[in-house]
């Protein structure tokens, strides 16, 4: 099989037999950025580190697209041979670039990844700041806490929790200290993650938690019941029993929850939080009520904790009520990528009730929230969004106009018409991005209308159309 004629059909197989040879042929394919691209992600997905030098050259790549890729695709294998080459490649611009390298190396971990992200933490980027916060979490290297604890009065409120909250994965005595004297901030969401954050160290005091029953606000002393029932000892308890009086409904009840679990009293009502199984979830909607259990989950997509925002998405999208839809269009702006892509998956299984509100999401002025929802409409598959992605296809974003074009090929025959049209449109971008999604699509019908297009006046729609060409001619040929 010659490389130049090799289709997603074939990288399809190749990624079923996790054939790891010929998907890094495939990552050398110069003439398709979408097989390097879907090579890159797929040899991260089989994490594979015969894949690792190929990769490392892919940093290289002409395409921005299929260079975060190969960023991503490292950082899912994890050889630490990749952290040297991304460390250099820091070097280019693109802020989004950028911030996937140090997720990866976040991934990777290490001394030199370390090292690096230590130093990084003085970037003058907020963006960067916070995102090495949070890499910094997940390596948990106790050299990385003075540096931390250095930052934790940033100006930025993204790179103070992210600091926080990576004191707290990495469990260092050292840090207690600095973290109590923040349960002091004028911000109840400092003062709450501050006391997640010590509920994870085992060598912090318990006063904090006792005494942070008496916040002022409802959510840290939330938080402090919390902690107070994983302890779980006798003097824990006693306090938790106190709190059943507490002037917040949501305080009691947690506290509520946690003394029956503890069988310290009789069972009541279960609330929806921590529920894992999907049996266990319906059954405790049925008991408490869905409009409750949806308000308690979309609360939580703003927890400071990236895990339970992630699982609160997840859920919203297996209950599928349409009142979680706004709130899981802003997570797809969640710092944390893991909880966009929920998010999106979400929005995707809520199917009809998304489709206008994630249409209009297409205007938002975040890339992550139009590229999220651009992916999301491509799922949903409503004809209504057609019009919509294709006036995205000109985006100023790289992203939004690649997820654009791969969200137009899975309507398939349902957009040929209207991308057709859009071969005629104005603008230059478009045009080429309508060439191409008509390329992926595979349609005979859309021959005659790219073949008018090669005689366009922009170099890069007469290529588009060439490449649209060969891709339907040799898709006919194979069936």
């Amino acid at each position: 099989m010659g490389i130049l004629k090799l289709t997603e059909k074939d990288l399809t197989k190749m990624m079923e037999k996790q054939d790891i040879n010929g998907l890094i042929n495939a990552l050398t394919n110069k003439k398709d950025i979408l097989i390097r691209y879907r090579a890159a992600e797929a040899l991260g997905e089989i994490g594979s580190i015969n894949a690792v030098d190929t990769l490392i050259t892919t940093l290289k790549d002409e395409d921005g697209d299929v260079r975060s890729m190969a960023v991503y695709a490292l950082g899912q294998i994890g050889d630490r041979r990749a952290v040297e080459p991304l460390i250099e490649n820091l070097s280019f611009d693109d802020g989004e670039f950028k911030e996937m390298v140090i997720y990866s190396l976040g991934e990777i971990g290490g001394k030199t990844a370390t090292n690096y992200l230590n130093l990084a933490l003085e970037y003058d980027d907020p963006n960067i700041r916070w995102r090495v916060a949070e890499a910094l979490g997940k390596i948990a290297s106790r050299e990385s806490v003075d540096y931390l604890i250095n930052i934790l009065e940033d100006d930025n409120t993204d790179v103070q929790f992210y600091a926080i909250n990576s004191l707290g994965e990495i469990g260092d005595k050292k840090s207690v200290k600095s973290l109590i004297n923040l349960l002091e901030d004028d911000s109840w969401r400092v003062r709450r993650c501050s006391l997640t954050a010590l509920g994870k160290i085992d060598e912090s005091p318990i006063e904090p938690f006792i005494v942070a029953l008496e916040d002022l606000d409802c959510h840290v002393r939330e938080r402090a019941v919390d902690i107070l029932g994983k302890i779980g000892d006798d003097e824990s308890l006693k306090y938790l029993k106190i709190v059943l009086d507490d002037e917040d409904e949501d305080v009691r009840e947690r506290a509520t929850e946690i003394l029956e679990d503890l069988e310290i009293i009789e069972p009541s009502i279960k609330e929806i939080e921590n529920q894992d199984e999907h049996q266990r979830l319906e059954e405790t909607i049925e008991r408490v009520g869905s409009d409750k259990a949806i308000k308690v989950l979309i609360e939580a997509l703003e927890d400071e904790d990236a895990e339970t925002r992630h699982r609160a998405a997840e859920v919203l999208g297996e209950i599928g009520d349409e009142q979680a839809v706004e709130p899981l269009i802003v997570a797809l702006n969640d710092p944390n990528l893991s909880v966009q892509w929920r998010a999106s998956e979400a929005l995707e299984k809520l199917d009809e009730p998304a489709v206008l509100p994630l249409i209009n999401a297409l205007d938002n002025g975040n890339d992550n929230v139009r590229s999220k929802s651009v992916w999301a409409l491509g799922e949903i598959g409503d004809e209504r969004a057609i019009l919509p992605l294709i006036e995205h296809l000109k985006d100023e974003s790289q992203t939004v106009r690649w997820k654009a074009t791969l969200a137009l090929g899975k309507f398939g025959k349902k957009a040929l018409n209207l991308l057709k049209q859009a071969l005629n449109n104005e603008n230059s971008t478009i045009r080429e991005k309508a060439a191409e999604t008509l390329g992926e699509i595979g349609d005979p019908l859309a021959l005659d209308n790219l073949k008018v297009v090669l005689a366009d006046k922009n170099i890069y729609v007469r290529k588009s159309a060439e490449e649209a060409i060969k891709r339907i001619i040799s898709k006919s040929t194979e069936k």
